[in-house]
């Protein structure tokens, strides 16, 4: 018995269907891995290729900037040696300390560089054994007595100091009519420096 013409076509139909399907089906699941590696792969490549591109910009005006440093060494070279100069000047600094103490209204007023044995830790960029080699600092302490605006005025007084200082630790204490400071600084230099 021959089927009719029509259900041939039928089933040859739901066979290439069938084997389409399954083509498709292998084609997505053996290909979207591959696919969203691919993805991957090619976000990481743009990524590297804006990294690299950034570093030649950087080239570039690297080099455009070493050979405009002698010509702004003439405004660069004062700040930085009124900032960190070549020698301690404690004499310059206390005289500069004292003023400001003057100013902030505060009193009894003592002034000392520490000596290594006093420092609890070490001081930033100076070693305990060895000098620093290109910027160094060395540690002083003041100690003083006033009310919360002369405190107040002191220490905004460092801010305005021409050095480059920084407040190391800081402690007040209440007493009976006003308040007791005692606070260490460090104080930078761009010599040899041994405290």
């Amino acid at each position: 018995m021959k089927l009719p013409r029509r259900i041939r076509l039928s089933r040859r139909a739901l066979a290439l269907g069938g084997l389409a399907a399954t083509w498709f089906l292998l084609l997505v699941v053996g290909a979207l891995p591959a696919w969203q590696r691919a993805l991957i792969q090619h976000r990481e490549v743009r990524k590297v290729e804006g990294q690299m591109d950034e570093l030649d910009r950087w080239s570039v005006a690297g080099l455009w900037l070493e050979r405009t440093l002698p010509e702004r060494a003439a405004a660069v070279d004062p700040a930085w040696n009124r900032l960190f100069p070549a020698e301690r000047a404690c004499e310059r600094l206390f005289l500069d300390l004292a003023r400001i103490a003057d100013e902030s209204g505060v009193s009894n007023f003592e002034l000392h560089e520490l000596r290594i044995d006093e420092l609890t830790d070490a001081v930033p960029g100076l070693p305990a054994e060895e000098p620093a080699a290109t910027l160094g600092a060395y540690r002083v302490r003041a100690r003083f007595d006033g009310d919360f605006a002369g405190v107040a005025g002191f220490l905004g007084g460092l801010g305005r100091l021409d050095r480059a200082v920084a407040l190391h630790d800081l402690e007040i204490m209440p007493t009976k009519d006003s308040v007791h400071v005692d606070l260490e600084m460090d104080v930078y230099v761009s010599s040899k420096v041994r405290s």
